[in-house]
């Protein structure tokens, strides 16, 4: 029997990683130590060029939360509203951007076909007599 070549096996082809984002100009250094965090830990096909701008301003929200949350820390009651403000516009982009974990779940319900088996008397009893440290007595 011939060998077969390694071509006829049919394997992909490396061309290399695909070009992750790069920071905008305009961001100042926090900014793209964040922005360069939030791209290279996820992965490579993540985000598209046209994402730039939005990922650009979630990391100035990140940025101004931090920076509120110091000032409130430092006993700078006027920083609380900034903070507010910064957290519901990273909540809202990180959303939109599927960086939240709620976003990244599937987009598929999961109904239980039949209900939930109530926990028994004795399994009660069981957790009930536990230690705290989390040993059963019996």
């Amino acid at each position: 029997m011939p060998r077969k070549s390694a071509a006829s096996f049919g394997f992909p082809t490396v061309t290399g990683s695909p070009e992750r984002l790069r920071p905008p100009p305009d961001l100042g250094e926090p900014e793209r130590t964040i922005f360069v965090d939030l791209v290279a830990g996820t992965k490579p096909d993540a985000f598209r060029n046209s994402d730039t701008p939005l990922l650009a301003a979630y990391c100035r929200a990140i940025a101004l939360e931090r920076r509120s949350a110091a000032e409130l820390g430092a006993g700078d009651d006027k920083a609380l509203a900034r903070w507010e403000r910064a957290t519901k516009a990273m909540v809202a982009l990180s959303m939109r951007l599927r960086l939240s974990p709620q976003a990244r779940a599937p987009n598929n319900p999961s109904r239980p076909s039949r209900p939930e088996p109530v926990t028994n008397y004795y399994d009660r009893m069981r957790l009930e007599e536990a230690d705290s440290d989390g040993t059963d007595r019996g």
